[in-house]
């Protein structure tokens, strides 16, 4: 491009001399750029000429191509939806999701929030122990004010001391048994149990069970040692 803004209808020969590149690759280039509407070609008898359009091309590009990715946005929106209610799996049975690293928790996270927003009562149980809180959220520190936002309120049961009190948040302790190992962290929310644990190289990792008696049964729990405690 460079090479065409400073020479006018040209040869691919011309542009190869001035930029230093072959012909064959030089000529790749140039019908790449006028496929982009950057680049206008001439022809006389045989020969090509090309010429560069405006720089300010680009910007006009720029702004057609941002329009198409909004429609498709639009689009998608209304078709996720629709592709999510048919989806399908066998009457019964759980859906179980296992996910891997730092991403993998951030997904986790996103789905309670995107979950949660949508219950009568936005919000969700957790059981946290304190080898694992370092570790949540440090590819998504933005959670708790994305949290708090839209509105979901959390109840925490906390194995071992820890935690810092968040808005929207009510919290309980349990003691942490002498020489335990616990390093989990379970969030009970809609119909879904995630599960978020370490392995031995401190890469987090997470398994989501969709099943809505199994979380009927983990809030019924957690609901009765909310109460005593």
């Amino acid at each position: 491009m460079w090479a065409l803004l400073n020479l006018e209808n040209v040869s691919v020969r011309k542009v190869s001399d001035f930029s230093g590149i072959n012909r064959g690759t030089a000529y790749e280039a140039i019908k790449k750029l006028a496929a982009a509407g950057l680049v206008s070609v001439q022809k006389r008898g045989e020969r090509e000429y090309f010429s560069a359009e405006s720089p300010e091309k680009l910007l006009d590009i720029i702004r057609d191509k941002r329009k198409d990715l909004l429609q498709i946005q639009e689009h998608a929106s209304q078709l996720i939806p629709q592709l999510l209610a048919r989806k399908a799996r066998p009457q019964g049975q759980p859906l179980v999701k296992y996910y891997e690293g730092d991403e993998g928790v951030v997904t986790i996270l996103k789905d309670v929030l995107q979950t949660c927003v949508k219950l009568d009562t936005p919000e969700y149980q957790v059981y946290s122990s304190r080898p694992l809180r370092q570790y949540l959220y440090r590819k998504f520190p933005q959670f708790t004010d994305k949290r708090v936002k839209e509105g979901v309120a959390v109840r925490v049961i906390a194995i071992g001391e820890g935690g810092d009190p968040m808005p929207k948040s009510s919290r309980k302790w349990l003691e942490e048994p002498s020489g335990s190992e616990i390093s989990s962290y379970v969030l009970i929310y809609g119909n879904k149990i995630a599960t978020i644990s370490l392995a031995e190289n401190y890469l987090p990792y997470g398994v989501v069970v969709e099943d809505a008696g199994a979380a009927a049964m983990q809030r019924l729990l957690f609901n009765e040692l909310w109460r005593v405690l």
